[in-house]
């Protein structure tokens, strides 16, 4: 038996959380371990988790170890980096990181101190060997998905202010650079005009990015421009809410600058929305590259330590010694081309039905089979990482 201790967030909406409720829950099935979690959080519910879920947690979070624990995953921003109470316990960390270069001090911390680290890429991937990481420590596992709630059965029930029967795009995310928010706006502006049969659906989270201008910037926008319905929207949802939302829309549209997997366009795909992606990036690997439409990128240098860019904390230095790198962003008449030729193209809902063909992989199921493996792998090693430094 491995006595297993996740270590991180379980209660809020974030993507952080959503993972490590389901990796919990999902290793708790395995015969083979005894598990218990280390919440960093308290249960707070305007984050509308499902009693079933918080129940479950709490029963995970009570339990005790009948031993010190063999392995500690840890996935949390930022990374927590204390030795735990026994000197045996092994150390996985689940790490995400969506810019072109990593954090000087995580190169150093990940290769001294991690028995192993896990990614959701290999395009993130690439980023930590190019940063200096040892390859054989780094395992790829995908974010993934609930099927049994992202799926192309009927929305239980739409969500109010969305009209169903229009042509309805979504984008999720927040008012960060990175996203990308800033080119669909200025290209929605132009493309659709208020008389169109659609609207976008503007998913912010300020509960977890912060407070923003993004409505005020919205609420100009469609005063000034007279383009097609923004509907935004800053409520924390549940993952039933989001489904219906998804279930009403047809498209998807993510246009990132930087990006370590996607997990709302897997989402969304799921239900069946017509995703627009830059030609470059980590969705390459879940979303087949002939489904829905690739926006045309262009190399672009930047300053990563720029705050208005919002990568690294005050004082933080990056890898390869330099405060620049290339990013590659979506071109917005491309874009803006992109949403005008699908919404007016006479065909355009064979494009949303052909949707339902397609197939994902990454139910957590799978995904879960994937870090069962890394666990039982890391647990049967001699001695752990930190034995040289004691």
């Amino acid at each position: 038996m491995i006595n297993i201790e996740i270590l991180g967030k379980f209660f809020d909406n974030h993507s952080l959380s959503i993972i490590n409720r389901q990796i919990a829950f999902q290793l708790n099935k395995c015969k083979d371990f005894n598990l218990c979690i280390t919440p960093l959080d308290n249960i707070n519910p305007d984050y509308q988790i499902d009693k079933n879920v918080i129940k479950k947690l709490k029963t995970l979070a009570q339990n005790e170890l009948k031993q010190e624990a063999d392995v500690q995953l840890r996935h949390s921003y930022p990374p927590v980096w204390n030795w735990p109470t026994s000197k045996k316990t092994k150390v996985i960390y689940i790490q995400p990181w969506e810019f072109p270069k990593i954090p000087f001090e995580w190169q150093y911390r990940f290769e001294s101190f991690a028995d192993t680290l896990c990614v959701p890429s290999n395009y993130e991937r690439d980023i930590f060997i190019t940063g200096g990481m040892n390859p054989d420590k780094i395992f790829t596992v995908p974010n993934g998905y609930d099927e049994t709630i992202f799926n192309l059965d009927p929305y239980w029930k739409s969500y109010p202010g969305i009209d169903q029967n229009k042509y309805n795009f979504i984008f999720v995310g927040n008012g960060q650079w990175r996203k990308g928010v800033d080119i669909l706006l200025n290209a929605w502006k132009d493309a659709v005009a208020k008389y169109d049969n659609c609207a976008i659906i503007i998913k912010d989270n300020p509960s977890v990015y912060g407070i923003n201008n993004l409505l005020n910037e919205i609420i100009k926008l469609q005063y000034k421009s007279g383009c097609a319905d923004i509907i935004y929207l800053d409520d924390n949802l549940s993952a039933e809410q989001m489904a219906s939302i998804y279930k009403t829309s047809k498209f998807i549209i993510h246009p990132y600058r930087a990006e370590g997997f996607g997990m709302h366009v897997q989402e969304a795909v799921a239900c069946g929305c017509f995703p627009f992606l830059p030609n470059k990036g980590p969705h390459d690997e879940f979303i087949p590259k002939d489904v829905g439409i690739r926006i045309e990128t262009q190399s672009k240098m930047v300053d990563i330590t720029n705050p208005e860019i919002f990568a690294l904390k005050p004082g933080d230095s990056t890898t390869l010694m330099s405060t620049h790198t290339f990013i590659n962003e979506p071109i917005m008449e491309h874009l803006k081309g992109a949403i005008q030729h699908i919404y007016h193209h006479h065909e355009k809902d064979k494009f949303i039905d052909k949707m339902k063909e397609v197939k994902l992989e990454n139910t957590w199921t799978n995904v879960c089979a994937k870090y069962e493996e890394i666990i039982k792998n890391v647990a049967k090693r001699v001695g752990t990482q930190r034995d040289h430094i004691r």
